[in-house]
């Protein structure tokens, strides 16, 4: 596999059961994706964040300052406020709080999304998030979404090992595990201009600028991508209108 490099882009999808139905989506519905030129691409300059306050927020807020573009995040009330050069703005709610949702998206030109569960696991709350945010780009006509979910959810192209490894933690956490299926279950069938980034285990190194990534990638229980090169290559993934309707799988 190459490394990843920004291209002309285009729909991909490596899983057969996936293909044909998002092939058929795209092409039954005109507003459906049509690649973003140079031009659009930079004009783009407000990214609304969700899940700002945790590690890949902040990577991700950090390399969007550099380019230009204006953040606001979506946070708890108990969270805390980012850190680091970039000055986010920082709008305060729930998720089951619709008001402060639409707050977040409205007039955003894309949204990120890079909420997730940590350890010990025991909030439940993707699936739920996810559906609030949809609900409001679609209220605000806001149609670029990008997800981070991870390698371990749904199908995919796993090393038996990391195979077994994702089996054993579905069964040790069943609701976990469900929850992110449903996630992406929602993404797909949204509606909007989306983009599911899988990463496998996440690293807190600096960018190395050399990412691998595609919808046929190989991933193994030791593969592993730094929280700034996911950063990255979601900003990309935005700014050159790259794999829209696919899920796409990342590694360093």
């Amino acid at each position: 596999m190459l490394p990843y490099m920004p291209s002309t882009g285009g729909m991909c999808s490596a899983f057969p059961p996936y293909r044909a139905l998002e092939k058929l989506r795209c092409h039954s519905f005109p507003h459906w994706p049509v690649r973003a030129s140079s031009a659009t691409a930079m004009q783009i300059r407000t990214l609304a964040v969700f899940g700002i306050t945790g590690q890949t927020g902040h990577a991700l807020v950090n390399a969007a300052a550099v380019r230009g573009w204006a953040v606001r995040g979506f946070a708890r009330p108990e969270s805390a406020t980012p850190r680091g050069p970039a000055a986010p703005i920082i709008v305060r709610g729930y998720f089951t709080d619709s008001t402060r949702v639409v707050e977040a998206v409205a007039g955003a030109d894309a949204v990120c999304c890079v909420i997730g569960p940590r350890a010990p696991y025991t909030e439940v709350f993707c699936a739920a998030a996810t559906a609030a945010i949809v609900q409001a780009m679609r209220q605000v006509g806001s149609r670029r979404l990008v997800c981070q979910t991870g390698a371990m959810v749904g199908p995919g192209n796993r090393t038996p090992a990391f195979e077994w490894f994702c089996r054993s933690f579905a069964r040790r956490r069943p609701a976990v595990a469900q929850d992110r299926l449903e996630q992406e279950g929602l993404i797909r069938e949204c509606g909007l201009d989306w983009t599911l980034v899988k990463p496998p285990r996440l690293t807190n190194g600096p960018a190395r600028h050399a990412v691998k990534a595609g919808c046929a990638l190989r991933v193994g229980l030791l593969s592993s991508i730094s929280r700034a090169d996911i950063a990255e290559f979601m900003l990309d993934a935005i700014e050159g209108a790259q794999y829209v309707c696919a899920r796409v799988f990342v590694r360093g």
